[in-house]
């Protein structure tokens, strides 16, 4: 009985030494507090913890919205640790809301903020980044012309190779994406760079000629840079002949002159060819409908011939009525005459008529 007696005793002041200590201190590791900002460092924050306990948010624990606090104001923070070495309540912004941080991320948004994230990781199709605790995704494609990541070919795993030398390293962004529902959070390092440089707009505008360099070769076309931005040359706006391959014309490095012809979403479409005249244009005005003129096939096709008739002046023989087994016939190389039917030079179209 007495030791009976002497459990509930031992029972009764461990809860009350318990009480005492959870009035001296109210909360414990995960519990969101108020607190006061009391210095502001740039790899850490004191605060004070509601009068009762001095805390510290180290770098990592930073939020998204760190870089605006100031001494005096007021937030909220998740307790990590209830002390440290030093005698300290570890704090955490980004774990305290993260209801708040979304809302905030997608205020971003639609403000077009330029905000700061950091790289953690990379994949074959972009950078896994974080801003303020919450992780989202920057591709490829949105990524500034300083960062891009030129390879000869296209190499899949020289590409991720790249992306993989920028982890850790921060990056001013905008934000595309912000849907807490589906955690989807994606972001565009290219707009962000074309904002803070005051907008492509400002610093170009169609007809303009400039002079860059190649920074990468692909299928579809080059990619010049444009100082702080990038501007692609489609292969069709390469020249005013037929291109196959462009890694025949050009190398990574090379300078070049083209013309802005197009300025759309934070895009520059380029052209090398339109630097001179269309040599089209200029042949066909030594031209007119009913000509005999002289002309070399230069392909047969199912519904007709080609003709080159000068350099950059080719003609088309259409394989129609009584002359479609003449048509059939022709080889390339073969040299006749014909007669002009049809004149476009808005299209860029003769139409021929073979006479012998």
């Amino acid at each position: 009985m007495v030791k009976t007696l002497n459990k509930v005793a031992d029972q009764t002041m461990d809860d009350l030494v318990e009480k005492q200590e959870e009035q001296l201190v109210p909360f414990n590791v995960g519990t969101v507090v108020d607190c006061e900002v009391v210095s502001v460092a740039s790899h850490k924050i004191l605060c004070d913890v509601n009068g009762l306990a001095f805390g510290f948010v180290p770098e990592k624990e930073f939020s998204f919205d760190t870089k605006e606090l100031k001494v005096g104001d007021k937030v909220s923070a998740a307790v990590v640790s209830m002390e440290n070495k030093d005698g300290y309540i570890v704090l955490s912004l980004r774990r305290a809301d993260k209801d708040k941080l979304w809302k905030l991320l997608s205020e971003k948004k639609d403000e077009g903020a330029v905000i700061e994230v950091k790289v953690i990781s990379a994949n074959r199709g972009g950078l896994m980044v974080e801003a303020g605790g919450i992780q989202g995704f920057l591709p490829v494609s949105q990524l500034s012309s300083k960062n891009y990541p030129r390879v000869d070919g296209g190499d899949p795993s020289q590409i991720l190779q790249k992306l993989r030398q920028m982890i850790g390293a921060p990056l001013s962004v905008k934000i595309l994406a912000a849907e807490k529902e589906d955690e989807k959070l994606i972001f565009s390092e290219k707009m962000a760079v074309n904002d803070m440089g005051g907008g492509i707009d400002s610093v170009y505008e169609v007809g303009q000629e400039i002079e860059g360099k190649v920074t990468g070769i692909a299928n579809f076309g080059l990619f010049v840079s444009l100082d702080s931005i990038e501007g692609l040359v489609h292969i069709s706006e390469v020249s005013w002949d037929h291109v196959d391959d462009l890694n025949k014309l050009f190398k990574v490095g090379q300078s070049v002159k083209a013309k802005v012809v197009k300025i759309d979403d934070g895009k520059v479409s380029l052209s090398i060819k339109r630097m001179i005249p269309d040599p089209w244009l200029e042949a066909a005005k030594k031209i007119r409908v009913g000509q005999k003129v002289n002309g070399e096939i230069a392909k047969v096709t199912a519904y007709g011939a080609f003709v080159r008739l000068e350099k950059g002046l080719d003609g088309l023989v259409h394989a129609s009525g009584t002359d479609i087994q003449k048509v059939k016939d022709l080889q390339n190389g073969d040299k006749h005459k014909f007669e002009v039917m049809e004149l476009k030079p808005e299209s860029r179209r003769i139409g021929l008529r073979l006479i012998d």
